[in-house]
């Protein structure tokens, strides 16, 4: 992210909003790198403001917000002279919203005048779009799974958004069904993280520990299933431990048993229903930062990979959703 040199502030507001801004990103889980360089982004908008006679962060309207957007979209590069790449410009726009978000949860403001607004992420630099299901499609899977093992797989894999490698280290001890909670004891770079569950999760889970884990060790000694000395909690029909392939070959047996050609052809696979539930739970307005502590990302800007689903993506979900609807 290229940082604007010679950016001054002169309203004490500002830059006091500023430094309030820079700790709000620390909090946040930005690395210094990134809060750095978003802070002084922040203070080019301010600066902006300023020569626009807007001092006062609370008045600032949507059509304001939008007439930053053309500024910053055409001014040249205050590093080589050339145009500001469309990512740059999203990250500066990122910013803004970003501040506002801290605004309104401040209590400073009751509208978020960006709530109104799109800043779309490049198709070109957006790098190659990870495929995900729809919420319908994954609807569609729940609705033809076939045993609770099943269920149990889709609701550990999308229901709580583990990783492969988390849902081959899960172990008994980890569900913890009267609390509401899965435990990641060492997810990515060993962190332990707490997953709620949801009441359709803890029925699904519980559907299959209660009624269906029993018979698929066919009688065989549990050490078979045991790893560090705590059993698993899913097994594969010879009583050991379930591996990534076996997983994915488990949900493409269930894919393949819907109607949706679409779904079939999209290579959805265990890792894709992780990413499927962060783009469904960031559609649906949950903070970036609450969905960055679901998925255990350590640096948000991770978890706002997912906000970068290009627009042919979407008006294509869109699309196919329609027409599923009216072909019913």
């Amino acid at each position: 992210m290229g940082r604007p040199t010679n950016v001054i502030v002169v309203t004490e507001h500002y830059r006091q909003l500023a430094q309030t801004f820079y700790q709000y990103q620390k909090r946040l889980g930005y690395v210094p790198e990134s809060y750095k360089a978003r802070f002084n982004y922040l203070n080019e908008f301010l600066q902006w403001l300023e020569c626009k006679g807007t001092n006062d962060i609370t008045s600032v309207t949507a059509p304001e917000i939008s007439r930053y957007y053309e500024y910053i979209g055409t001014r040249p590069s205050k590093k080589d002279g050339g145009s500001l790449s469309s990512k740059t410009t999203h990250s500066h726009m990122r910013i803004v919203k970003d501040l506002f978000e801290m605004l309104l949860q401040q209590r400073q403001i009751k509208i978020n005048p960006c709530s109104i607004l799109k800043f779309y992420y490049p198709k070109d630099e957006a790098g190659s779009t990870r495929n995900i299901a729809t919420q319908q499609e994954i609807q569609q899977l729940y609705e033809v799974t076939g045993t609770a093992q099943e269920r149990a797989i889709l609701s550990l894999a999308y229901g709580c958004g583990l990783r492969a490698t988390e849902l081959e280290n899960c172990n008994i001890q980890d569900i913890r069904l009267r609390e509401k909670i899965l435990i990641v004891p060492k997810g990515k770079g060993n962190k332990k993280r707490i997953v709620p569950l949801s009441g359709g999760v803890i029925k699904d889970l519980s559907d299959y520990y209660y009624h269906e884990r029993e018979a698929l060790t066919q009688g065989r000694d549990y050490a078979l299933n045991i790893e560090n000395n705590q059993p698993a909690f899913m097994l594969h029909s010879r009583g050991g431990r379930m591996q990534d392939e076996t997983y994915n070959k488990y949900l493409k047996r269930i894919i393949n048993r819907t109607d949706n050609k679409a779904l079939q052809e999209k290579e959805i696979t265990i890792h894709s229903l992780r990413h499927s539930i962060a783009t469904h739970l960031l559609e649906q307005g949950i903070p970036v930062e609450q969905v960055r502590l679901f998925l255990g990302h350590s640096q948000l800007e991770t978890t706002q990979i997912y906000t970068h689903i290009n627009q042919h993506q979407l008006k294509k979900m869109i699309h196919d959703d329609t027409q599923t609807i009216f072909a019913k």
